[in-house]
């Protein structure tokens, strides 16, 4: 996101969504897709479905924290499984380690 750009304090937002929601839901909706927009060119078709997703999750939502809710389940969800292409990425460089060691010991 353009950081040379500031945002308007919580205050101001909150005001903001009480007063004239569709402004705020305008304003909400162009700072997600100028994050997007100024991604690296190679993100962005994961995190257009990524702004799918949420906004799939928020349409489902009887209320703001049953979408924050959502939300924070997805992120879990994810971070869930980077953590397990992590560890298997971890398993197969153990093995390939292990493999070269026998390999010099049998060969030694």
């Amino acid at each position: 996101m353009n950081t040379d750009a500031k945002l308007p304090d919580f205050d101001t937002l909150s005001r903001l969504y009480k007063e004239d929601p569709a402004a705020f839901e305008s304003f909400r909706r162009h700072l997600l897709q100028q994050a997007v927009d100024e991604a690296p060119q190679r993100h962005r078709p994961a995190l257009e479905e990524l702004l799918l997703c949420i906004e799939a999750n928020r349409q489902r939502a009887a209320t703001p924290a049953d979408a924050a809710i959502g939300a924070f389940q997805m992120m879990r969800q994810s971070v869930g499984q980077l953590n397990a292409a992590w560890q298997l990425g971890l398993q197969s460089l153990a093995q390939l380690q292990a493999d070269a060691l026998m390999m010099k010991l049998r060969a030694g």
